[in-house]
């Protein structure tokens, strides 16, 4: 097994006059691209293109509007005459850059401009096949660029569901034992007490979090790394995507809308009851946090919740505790109502 991680990580309150040396020293070549959408451009990736080009040879790229497996290898087909990439944004993003960066064999530098989950560092890369959610094999970070200032503009909901994806690390650990105790996977002790890390970690400064102090910030931002290492030195996302997963890819199929942190969370909470686990306190943790805890909170509506997690258990082959539950449409309604969700 070969192991991988960033190289290098810069975090500061403001980066712009770090990140050229910053580059300079990761030696990884003089010509990079930046990948961005249209509002990221005007918060900060055209000044960081301006501060860069004194230095380097850089392209401004326009993300596409897909995240579809096929059209990336095309998008990043225009990018092989470049050393090195950085993905400027959010979680979609970082996620285009991470596979283009794979496909054509070049390092990316991740500068995420929220923290809405753990997909920052991990070499897994969240895209869409025929419509459907899948997590495919791509290229961790070279290293990592973090501004807390940006982060601290990005609007809290963003910040909640970080440390939704973050808490339901709680259900998916537990999925991982259940699949040791039925022989179907080993349970790694090490690799699951990194995943509860920074669950801890969110759990003790949840206000400061909320508060959106530069510390606060700066222990979500490194739960979130500590959360992809996990999931990085395993070699899949097991010790970090369970049950709750599955219901949050379900609920994606079905164009559900809300953000995945927040599906996760609201997951976390329907697979912690059929874990037979203390569901209320994960609830009133995830309400502490300021996440949506039911269909009226999170806008989604009960038939598609029903239809969810009916579909969950099929979404992939891990085995969770789905795989010991027969979910019907009457039961999924029955378990719904049960966990005060619809």
């Amino acid at each position: 097994m070969i192991v991988t991680f960033p190289y290098k990580i810069l975090v500061d309150v403001n980066v712009k006059n770090k990140i050229t040396d910053f580059i300079l020293d990761l030696n990884i070549g003089k010509k990079g691209a930046i990948i961005c959408g249209g509002r990221v451009k005007d918060l900060i990736a055209g000044e960081i293109i301006e501060i860069l080009s004194d230095t380097f040879d850089i392209k401004l790229i326009d993300q596409p509007d897909t995240i579809e497996e096929n059209a990336l290898k095309d998008f990043s087909s225009q990018l092989k005459d470049r050393d090195f990439l950085i993905g400027i944004g959010g979680g979609r993003t970082i996620d285009i850059t991470k596979y283009s960066a794979y496909s054509i064999g070049k390092p990316w530098i991740a500068f995420p401009t929220i923290l809405s989950h753990d997909g920052v560092v991990s070499s897994r890369a969240s895209l869409s096949s025929n419509g459907i959610k899948i997590s495919l094999i791509a290229k961790e970070p070279y290293a990592i660029v973090t501004d807390l200032e940006v982060i601290r503009k990005a609007p809290y909901r963003w910040l909640a569901a970080g440390a939704g994806d973050i808490l339901s690390n709680i259900v998916s650990v537990e999925d991982w034992k259940i699949a040791d105790r039925a022989g179907k996977e080993k349970y790694n002790a090490v690799i699951g007490e990194l995943a509860m890390l920074p669950v801890r970690a969110i759990q003790l400064h949840i206000d400061e979090i909320k508060s959106k102090t530069y510390h606060g910030l700066e222990i979500l931002l490194w739960s979130l790394i500590s959360s992809g290492f996990a999931m990085n030195i395993y070699g899949s996302s097991r010790p970090c995507s369970g049950s709750e997963h599955n219901f949050s890819h379900a609920l994606d199929a079905h164009h559900a809308g809300a953000l995945h942190g927040e599906q996760c969370a609201l997951g976390a909470i329907i697979m912690s009851y059929l874990q037979g686990k203390d569901w209320r306190n994960l609830r009133d943790m995830f309400k502490r946090v300021g996440l949506p805890t039911n269909s009226k909170e999170i806008g989604i509506s009960e038939e598609i919740l029903v239809k969810a997690l009916v579909m969950a258990r099929n979404i992939r082959d891990r085995y969770t505790i789905l795989n010991e539950v027969e979910i019907d449409e009457e039961k999924a309604r029955s378990i719904l109502k049960e966990v005060e969700i619809i």
